[in-house]
């Protein structure tokens, strides 16, 4: 081997090593472990009491069908493709598979197939309220996703997000009914009354969306939990059967996503999802149906999280881009493992603390009647979780070491 292959290899040596050390924030950094062979071979006593345990769960909420779909779920984790090593994640210790987001995909598949085929439902009445476009659109950000999922850096991060602006420019551009004209905030009301500025705006936003909830998905139960609070309360108020099989789905991810903890999204589950949760609620807001605050106070977490960590990444000199591990969901985590240990409980406390803090409380609100989810007046609770998220950010980073970060390579 020549001095410059050799060279080469030590700096793809460091490259890697530095990338061991850091949470990733174009992947899921979640809290995980030791390898794929050595997490298969979790005590055997242990491994059946888990898989009983989702089971009997799933049972319970959804009967037979939640029981089939844990197991077929659970068969996926073991899949050789798409597994992850423990160093891949930024908080935990088990090595992981990240074909939960495919499992959801399967299952939103098989049942829209069984309900065109076995009843007199069209495709256009599954979907009711998305169109045909919207569906489409969705599933492209979902194949961009995957295609990261099965092999690392198979496309640049550039142009994964050089397609979704791509992508869902032109759903806005073809259905410019779920672009929003007024938000009820002076000034940008304003730009959204210009059809152009608005389709730039909308694009601008829903890629950010995806973007947030991809950096979010760093903890078990957490981005999983705000998406079945969202498909549930889609479902309430749309009542079409695709909000229904996306919250059944998110429900049979989130428990065994929590539960064994070695099951994540992945970029095809973050970027589904994310899609799939911006375009319900855009087209809920422009339709009129509900406030561009209650979205804001039900979706807090990732926006809250993506804005925080761009402009504390400025505010250090770095690019908003570089990962670190010093998002909410670390800084909680370093916390909970003092009592917990560092294993899954930590984790999926970790995660359930805030999507429970966060769409939970939005989800009470809703049930409570506190006030109509087109009503404004959502905003306070909006502000209450910014309050939140700050004042949980400055606690939870006692005693912690400093955080790690690394500029993009």
């Amino acid at each position: 081997m020549g001095p410059s292959a050799s060279l080469r290899q030590s700096q793809i040596g460091a490259s890697r090593q530095k990338e061991m050390t850091l949470s990733n924030d174009t992947k899921p950094h979640h809290l995980s472990g030791h390898g794929a062979a050595e997490a298969r071979q979790m005590t055997p006593n242990k491994g059946v009491i888990k898989l009983a345990l989702m089971l009997l769960v799933a049972g319970i909420s959804f009967g037979v069908a939640g029981a089939v779909c844990i197991t077929v779920m659970y068969l996926l984790s073991l899949a050789s493709i798409g597994q992850d090593s423990a160093s891949s994640h930024g908080i935990s210790l088990l090595e992981s598979s990240r074909l939960g987001g495919l499992s959801i995909f399967l299952i939103v598949i098989f049942y829209t197939v069984v309900l065109v085929v076995g009843t007199d439902l069209t495709l256009s009445d599954v979907l009711d309220g998305p169109s045909i476009n919207a569906a489409t659109a969705i599933v492209c950000c979902s194949l961009l996703g995957l295609a990261e999922d099965i092999k690392s850096d198979f496309l640049t991060p550039m142009l994964r997000l050089g397609l979704k602006f791509l992508i869902l420019g032109v759903l806005f551009w073809s259905w410019p009914e779920v672009t929003p004209n007024a938000l009820g905030i002076v000034g940008l009301d304003s730009l959204l009354a210009i059809p152009f500025l608005a389709w730039v705006l909308t694009t601008v936003f829903c890629v950010g969306f995806i973007n947030a909830v991809n950096m979010a998905d760093g903890a078990n139960g957490l981005v999983s939990g705000i998406a079945a609070v969202s498909f549930f309360i889609f479902f309430r108020e749309f009542g079409g059967p695709l909000a229904a099989i996306l919250m059944f789905a998110c429900c049979m991810f989130l428990i065994l996503n929590v539960v064994s903890g070695r099951f994540f999204l992945g970029d095809m589950g973050s970027y589904g999802i994310g899609a799939s949760i911006a375009i319900f609620g855009l087209y809920a807001v422009a339709q009129g149906e509900m406030s561009a605050a209650f979205m804001a106070a039900l979706l807090a977490y990732p926006c809250l999280d993506f804005i925080g960590s761009l402009t504390r990444r400025l505010l250090q000199g770095r690019s908003p881009f570089s990962p670190d591990n010093d998002h909410l969901h670390n800084r909680l985590h370093f916390q909970f493992k003092k009592v917990l240990g560092a294993g899954v409980l930590s984790n999926s406390a970790t995660g359930l603390l805030i999507s429970g803090g966060s769409a939970g409380l939005v989800l009470v609100a809703y049930i409570g009647q506190w006030w109509p989810i087109t009503s404004h007046t959502w905003i306070w609770l909006f502000l209450l979780q910014c309050a939140l998220y700050l004042t949980a950010f400055k606690l939870s980073g006692r005693s912690r070491p400093a955080p790690q970060h690394s500029e993009l390579l």
